[in-house]
């Protein structure tokens, strides 16, 4: 099993010797199936073959009925059976007319006779068949027409059967009265005709018995007299299909030779063994392909990839431009690449002792940099101190948000809640309407719902600041920014940043959209830092929308979960 899991070429060998041996058991089932469908093809043929026989032998008999019933109904005829027995002679001429005009209609009609009540002869024409008539009718009495079995004519030896007919009272009450009987003589012609080319194969033999067992008519084979009940039952070289023939007791006997019902099967047979032969030997081929074009090649680069370890600067020759030769030429590219690589790090490694000292230098800047912050608190509180000394109280106020501003800006932490952020705004209107004498206002509303909740920091202020600067500043009358904060559902709220000032066009408005969605201006505090930010921290939850109507103003809607990503739930 370890050689098995271990050899390409072995589990190859043995993938193609399961292919075979799929490819033999189909083509076993492919060679019976044809056998099959040729034998069912044949049987089917011969039974379609027997159901036209049957279909004939019945027209015949429905053609004899007809005839008969127009015989012993006729007039003439059935007024025979009502006479005295003096009064036959007088008609008999009469007889004789309807005879010759019944022998225009079937040809096979030789001889009719017809029999009283008590089955005494009381007119014959034609053939007489004498005794052996007798014989088969004395005493029958039925209710539909009926067939005897074959029997020999006494002066020729010719084979013929009798039909005999039933004649009814039609002026009897009484149903199915009967007052005589037909009989008619036939000659086996016509069946023998039905039966003619019936054979589908040339030693296929079809033969028509009466309940005797007697050769009515045959097809294939000529056989005299009665058929051996051994030829009626199947065997190793004949099937033998029995049917009824459509006249009560004769029956239609069908043997066929089994060699030709699987003849047309042995041109398939040849043909799909020559079709799976061929198949096989493309397999085979296949497996000698992959071990010259694949197995071979696989093993000299494992051979090549051990040695390499030794020989760094060995490489590996081909020139083949296939997938194996892609391979190879891979192979070479990478170890190309190795061996650039690990000069790249001994080049590095003589840069390690400079870059340990760089960063110690900036570790010490690190540390002398965070004392600047509380240098510059401390000086806003002297400035602050010196405005109240001399009753500056706009510049005292003015100092104290701006230290409260850049104590919030310069907290290391991302997140805040919403009341932080309201109140740095706050910080940054009070310094706005100094510096503008109060002609710019910043109203500011936020619900209580919200104030809790964390929002990433820093993204009002400088909405409101490009709504002064952009949007206020340029105006000559008086403006106002309006901010309000408010809850939208259970998980969402919004921002609205709206002015009065200038507005923009909507040339500009697109300008501004390309930049937000723009990666690359991502530097700075503006609008489209805001945007990337938004993005960074609730991903598509959140929507930023902006809208501008010269002359009339700009309004900024901000709509974000009540989550931060990374960050915390509301009522943090």
């Amino acid at each position: 099993m370890n050689k098995l899991r271990n050899s390409l070429f072995r589990q190859m060998s043995l993938l193609a010797g399961i292919i075979l041996l799929v490819l033999l058991n189909a083509y076993i089932s492919m060679v019976n199936y044809v056998m099959d469908s040729n034998r069912n093809n044949v049987l089917n043929t011969n039974k379609q073959i027997v159901s036209q026989i049957q279909s004939e032998v019945e027209l015949f008999c429905e053609s004899v009925n007809h005839i008969a019933s127009s015989l012993v109904y006729s007039p003439t005829v059935y007024e025979y059976f009502r006479m005295n027995p003096s009064e036959y002679a007088i008609h008999n001429d009469v007889l004789e007319t309807v005879y010759s005009n019944t022998l225009l209609l079937e040809e096979d009609i030789i001889g009719v006779s017809l029999y009283d009540a008590d089955m005494n002869r009381i007119a014959s024409m034609g053939k007489d068949v004498g005794e052996i008539e007798e014989k088969q009718f004395t005493g029958l009495w039925q209710d539909g027409m009926k067939f005897s079995n074959i029997y020999i004519y006494q002066y020729n030896q010719l084979e013929y059967y009798m039909i005999s007919f039933p004649v009814f009272d039609l002026y009897s009450k009484e149903y199915g009265k009967q007052i005589g009987l037909s009989v008619l003589v036939m000659r086996t012609d016509s069946l023998k005709d039905i039966l003619k080319e019936k054979a589908i194969t040339e030693k296929t033999e079809v033969y028509l018995l009466d309940p005797a067992g007697w050769v009515v008519a045959s097809a294939g084979a000529e056989i005299p007299g009665e058929l051996e009940k051994s030829r009626l039952e199947s065997d190793s070289d004949r099937y033998v299909l029995q049917e009824e023939a459509g006249i009560e007791g004769w029956k239609i006997v069908d043997r066929i030779p089994g060699n030709e019902m699987t003849e047309e099967s042995n041109g398939w047979y040849y043909s799909i063994m020559v079709i799976f032969a061929v198949a096989a030997l493309l397999i085979v081929i296949l497996l000698y392909f992959c071990y010259k074009r694949m197995i071979i090649p696989i093993s000299r680069i494992d051979s090549f990839v051990t040695r390499i370890i030794l020989h760094p600067e060995a490489r590996m020759s081909t020139n083949r431009k296939d997938e194996i030769g892609t391979v190879v030429q891979s192979l070479n590219h990478m170890l190309d690449e190795k061996a650039a690589l690990d000069r790249k790090v001994k080049d590095s490694l003589k840069k390690t002792y400079e870059t340990e000292l760089a960063k110690n230098q900036l570790e010490v800047l690190a540390y002398r940099n965070q004392m600047n912050p509380h240098f510059l608190y401390n000086t806003f509180e002297c400035i602050r101190s010196m405005a109240l000394y001399h009753d500056a109280d706009d510049i005292a106020g003015m100092t104290m948000a701006l230290s409260h501003m850049f104590r919030y800006a310069a907290k290391s932490e991302n997140i805040v809640t919403v009341e932080q952020e309201v109140a740095y705004i706050k910080e940054y209107a009070e310094i706005i309407e100094y510096r503008f004498m109060g002609k710019m206002n910043v109203r500011i509303q936020m619900e209580d719902e919200v104030a809790k909740t964390p929002v990433i920091k820093l993204i009002l202020q400088p909405l409101v600041e490009n709504a002064v600067f952009h949007g206020l500043e340029r105006k000559l009358d008086e403006g106002e920014v309006s901010v309000i904060v408010e809850k939208m559902n259970d998980t969402y709220m919004r921002f609205v940043v709206e002015d009065n000032g200038c507005g923009m066009d909507a040339e500009t408005l697109k300008q501004v959209l390309d930049t937000l969605k723009s990666k690359e201006s991502t530097k700075g505090i503006g609008i489209a830092n805001i945007y990337q930010r938004l993005r960074l921290f609730y991903d598509d939850k959140m929507t930023f929308d902006i809208e501008s109507i010269p002359q009339k103003g700009t309004k900024v809607t901000i709509v974000l979960p009540d989550t931060v990503k990374n960050g915390e739930r509301k009522n943090v």
